[in-house]
């Protein structure tokens, strides 16, 4: 059985791979069309930030948001700290997320959890252990725009701060997307 966020893991780091994979073989359906007018690349690290971080998961961590054209969004803390790692990464899809929930083949006994956040279509956010570390990965789609947060704790974590932080971290990631109107210009998403 797949781990629900090396499923996520998967989808975020080839997304492109993911996505062509998926949809033209009569089995799932043809893929949902994308927007004509793709925005400009996104960079999740535009909504956050290190203090931020620290206020919602209490780790001190250095922001590495990658380059204009490559753009990624981690947050890291000292090596030996033992405090989470948090990292955010995003993707177009032209469907639901629970089309995209399907897709990614989810365990049936993983801890699911389906927040409402101000602004956004869906989100959901799944939660588990895995040798002594806390693994919570959210999804939160506004419009054509999926962004992902993936949250690493080594033991001893406190799981509801976690999921608390993941919750804050979406909501705040689904504001920045629609004040800037992302993914929203073309058309809505299927479903």
């Amino acid at each position: 059985m797949t781990h629900p966020l090396r499923s996520a893991a998967a989808l975020v780091v080839v997304p492109a791979l993911a996505l062509a994979a998926c949809g033209d073989d009569g089995a799932t359906g043809a893929k949902p069309d994308l927007p004509s007018e793709t925005p400009a690349l996104w960079n999740p690290c535009d909504a956050l930030d290190a203090a931020f971080i620290k206020k919602h998961f209490g780790a001190t961590v250095t922001e590495d948001d990658g380059t204009p054209t490559s753009p990624d969004c981690r947050f890291a803390p000292e090596e030996s700290s033992g405090e989470p790692v948090v990292q955010a990464n995003y993707q177009q899809y032209g469907g639901t997320l629970d089309e995209l929930w399907k897709q990614m083949g989810q365990p049936e006994k993983a801890d699911v959890r389906e927040p409402e956040i101000e602004g956004a279509d869906a989100a959901r956010i799944v939660v588990s252990v895995v040798e002594k570390q806390l693994y919570v990965t959210g999804f939160v789609q506004t419009g054509f725009l999926y962004q992902v947060v993936n949250v690493v704790d080594p033991a001893p974590f406190d799981k509801e701060r976690d999921v608390r932080g993941v919750t804050a971290t979406l909501t705040a990631l689904a504001e920045h997307a629609d004040a800037k109107d992302a993914g929203r210009a073309s058309a809505s998403p299927t479903g």
